[in-house]
């Protein structure tokens, strides 16, 4: 600090070697991925985070393209941002995927911005923070509050929202959408009688006889209790006739030299949606549920 003439009270002169050095240990030492690209896209500059974060060393990546380092699909939609980056826009928190040396996905947010040199666009140069925990932890959260804590199935409101879609497919492919409900019988002699350990373990192998059944496109939920739905589309309503046998023979397999509470019995309900009669899933399910109770009534006969 010094005194001028005027008395006034000036700050420290600058020291531009100083701060050049003062920002070069920022940009080392921060774990915030700096770069520079070229007008290609080719890496002219990295900092020491890219190694901590994908286990390429610098040398490694300078002169190769920015997406030779990112997983196929982000690529291209980053590609399509650098070209708007080099007629003059702003990029500003678009997310991608890149893999690690080791071949494990990393995922960023990134910020890119025009790099000038005499008022000609020459390149870009910006920086981007790992999500990639973030990533895993929204997806463990999704996976979590899509699925049926239990069995793994989805539960009745992904069921309900994913089946909202299914019937627009059905109609765009002019196919039927079948609904089956399956309920297991007895639930409440088997907790009663052999205890709740048994009755969960009881769900878990009607949920896995459901899945060895059906196709994986097909939706598959349990809606509470001791009850299940499933839709499917199929091409014609004799399709129902295959699909009951295919479960009833997956049972009996299950069934086979089994007894007492190992011995597992269901009840079904089915209800079809044409695509020239549109039905809400509401109905499609009341429909199912109705004929599955149905059933359960005339085995207690």
């Amino acid at each position: 600090m010094k005194k001028t003439k005027a008395g006034k009270i000036e700050g420290p002169e600058e020291d531009p070697v100083n701060d050049i050095a003062l920002y070069r240990d920022i940009v080392d030492s921060t774990n915030i991925l700096i770069w520079r690209t070229d007008a290609e896209g080719r890496f002219t500059f990295v900092n020491p985070a890219w190694e901590k974060s994908h286990g390429y060393k610098a040398r490694e990546m300078r002169g190769r393209l920015f997406s030779e380092f990112q997983v196929p699909e982000a690529a291209e939609y980053y590609i399509n941002a650098f070209r708007n980056c080099l007629i003059g826009e702003t990029v500003i928190g678009h997310e991608t995927a890149f893999f690690s040396k080791s071949g494990e996905d990393i995922h960023l947010v990134i910020n890119m911005i025009p790099l000038y040199d005499q008022g000609a666009i020459t390149g870009t140069q910006g920086i981007a923070y790992d999500i990639t925990e973030r990533k895993h932890a929204d997806e463990l959260l999704q996976y979590i509050s899509a699925k049926d804590e239990l069995t793994g199935l989805y539960n009745l409101h992904t069921f309900l929202s994913m089946t909202e879609q299914q019937i627009k497919t059905a109609h765009r492919e002019k196919k039927e959408m079948l609904v089956i409900y399956a309920g297991v019988d007895g639930m409440q002699s088997i907790n009663d009688e052999y205890g709740h350990d048994t009755g969960d373990r009881t769900l878990i192998d009607a949920a896995d006889i459901l899945r060895k059944t059906f196709r994986e496109a097909d939706i598959l939920a349990r809606t509470g209790g001791d009850e299940f739905v499933i839709s499917t589309l199929v091409t014609s309503r004799d399709m129902v006739d295959i699909i009951m046998k295919r479960l009833h023979d997956n049972l009996d397999k299950y069934n086979a030299d089994k007894g007492g509470p190992s011995c597992l019995s269901l009840s079904f309900g089915a209800s079809f949606g044409s695509p020239g009669k549109p039905v809400s899933i509401d109905e499609l399910l009341s429909n199912a549920e109705s004929n599955m109770y149905g059933q359960k009534k005339k085995r207690k006969k």
